[in-house]
């Protein structure tokens, strides 16, 4: 048969369909898609997060099986967020020509595959090996995610999104490190981290249901309230070639705020995750806690800091300003003066250590939340976001032993609580700064 020929009647019909697909839903189905959509995106940065807690249960199994010692344990835990920590700008930088949608699902991939190598590795070179091929994978999930979370609408949405996807973090680590262990009594520990994979690359297959094309940062919804054009510094944006130094000038302004807000982002990871370090042992030493119950009772606390991350949410819904919210970062330090004090007993510890945990997620909340407001123009969205990430993993790699020389200088726990306020009041003044005067939705 040959080629059918374009009719005017065929034309007339393919208007008509298009027209009438262009016709807008209902503001029900709308939501329902939007939020159904988000699910599947706040699910994979969820999954990509119990990379970093899985090993937690399967440690004392890896020294016992493969003779590995604790610093090598150590380092196999943490390393996921090695590339984070060193190339989260590049990698934003390198991803952004792509369609988030895909380096989304090629991250959860790799992530899926290296989690398969590393179950099946028999000693320390491969487990590291497979762990930083795991590391590629999460920052490829970390960067794309919230710029697909902001392609999907704008306006107070988004900030609720954006806000709760900040969660994705301790809801990660809890679940790894609870279904780790459920899996790895039941089945051990190789086939506790296959199945780990296995539900990575699964994670994969449903994010295939996600827009593709509408969840690119190219719209209006996506600009910062600054926005002014194709550049808000007349200069033409990225898509001009050849920058001369006054175009570098000019982006180097237009990043300055993101600049900010990572590395006070920077400043409350540090905090956390400093907090969920030591705090295990200063209940070992002071209270006589088991060490497995200490490490049990932290991931709860750690857990129940969700609840700020939803609190966040609905404040920022209803427009608590995110100064204001920024500066309930100081909160965290009080809560460390009571948590690490070695006063009051266990009850006034692990009251205190929950509002550290609870505060830290509000501002980590906002931090996201507060992305689209320091960009300047849309383009500069995946670049912010890798600048946040980065920042923030430095923070959670630097965070620990900084703060457990001042615990060492100063012979005392009570040294945690002073350390901590000189970050986070540090860390008020960057956020602050960072999100200026904008105008939130």
């Amino acid at each position: 048969m040959g080629k059918k020929s374009d009719t005017p009647d065929t034309a007339a019909a393919d208007t008509a369909a298009t027209a009438e697909a262009r016709i807008p839903e209902s503001g029900e189905h709308i939501a329902h898609a939007y939020w159904w959509h988000f699910a599947l995106i706040y699910l994979a940065g969820v999954m990509a997060a119990t990379s970093i807690g899985r090993i937690t249960p399967v440690s004392i199994a890896l020294e016992d099986e493969l003779g590995l010692s604790l610093g090598q344990v150590g380092l196999i835990a943490s390393s996921v967020t090695a590339v984070a920590a060193l190339l989260g700008l590049a990698a934003s930088v390198a991803l952004r020509p792509l369609d988030p949608r895909r380096t989304l699902i090629g991250g959860l991939v790799v992530m899926g595959l290296a989690g398969l190598l590393v179950s099946r590795a028999g000693g320390f070179p491969l487990l590291l090996g497979g762990r930083l091929v795991e590391s590629v994978g999460y920052v490829v999930v970390v960067i794309a995610a919230p710029v697909l979370v902001m392609g999907l609408g704008d306006g107070g949405r988004r900030t609720t999104a954006l806000a709760i996807w900040g969660t994705f973090m301790p809801v990660g680590l809890a679940l790894g490190a609870f279904g780790g262990g459920l899996l790895s009594a039941a089945f051990g520990w190789r086939a506790s981290l296959a199945i780990a994979a296995a539900a990575t690359l699964a994670m994969a297959g449903a994010a295939l249901r996600l827009p593709g094309a509408g969840a690119r940062q190219d719209g209006p919804e996506a600009e910062g309230p600054d926005a002014k054009g194709p550049d808000a510094e007349g200069h033409g944006g990225d898509s001009a070639r050849g920058e001369g130094p006054g175009d570098r000038r000019a982006r180097a302004r237009r990043l300055a705020r993101p600049f900010a807000l990572g590395a006070g982002f920077a400043t409350i990871s540090a905090t956390i995750v400093s907090f969920v370090a030591l705090y295990p042992t200063y209940l070992h030493d002071e209270f006589d806690v088991p060490t497995a119950a200490a490490g049990t009772l932290t991931g709860s606390v750690s857990f129940a800091g969700v609840a700020g991350g939803f609190a966040a949410s609905v404040l920022l819904r209803r427009g608590a300003p995110m100064k204001y919210l920024f500066t309930a970062a100081l909160l965290m330090p009080v809560g460390a003066f009571a948590a690490f004090g070695s006063a009051g007993g266990l009850g006034i510890s692990m009251t205190s250590a929950v509002l550290i945990a609870v505060t830290n997620e509000l501002v980590v909340a906002t931090v996201f939340a507060a992305l689209p407001l320091v960009v300047r123009t849309s383009a500069d969205v995946g670049v912010a976001n890798g600048v946040v990430a980065q920042l923030g993993s430095v923070g959670s790699l630097a965070g620990p032993p900084l703060v457990g020389l001042v615990v060492t200088a100063a012979d005392g726990w009570w040294a945690v609580g002073p350390a901590l306020l000189v970050g986070c009041a540090v860390g008020v003044v960057l956020l602050r700064a960072a999100v200026g005067r904008a105008r939130q939705a």
